[in-house]
This record gives structure tokens, sequence and C-alpha cells, in this order.
């Protein structure tokens, strides 16, 4: 049984996260395509959303 996976650099890119982010996902639900996509892909921020809070610097963050 072998089931597509997904790579931090393939899933940071597909959902416009962090590779980090990605990599915490991967970790922690495993690398699977199916499962990743039902539980991103269930989320309601949008792509525009996604990539405005990668460009967000800590300092942005933590001070507004």
């Amino acid at each position: 049984m072998n089931t597509e996976q997904y790579s931090p650099e393939e899933l940071a890119e597909r959902y416009q996260i962090g590779f980090q982010q990605a990599a915490r996902y991967i970790a922690r639900f495993g690398a699977d395509r199916k499962e990743l996509d039902a539980l991103l892909g269930s989320s309601p921020r949008t792509p525009v959303h996604r990539r405005a809070e990668i460009e967000r610097t800590a300092t942005d963050v933590a001070l507004g």
C-alpha cells in the first residue's frame, strides 16, 4: 500500500505556510497527502491570508 507523501517543501508551497510549520504538521500528522489535504483544506484561511502571515516578521507579530 503505497500512498503519496508530502515533503515539507511541497506542503509549504501548496498551502502557503512556512517550512517550519509544514515540518511540524508532517511530524504530528504524518506525510500522507490525503490526510494533510483533509486537515489543511478545511482551514477557513485563504492562501492570501496565509501568505500575509508568512511575510510578517516576529517583531511585527509581537509589537503589532
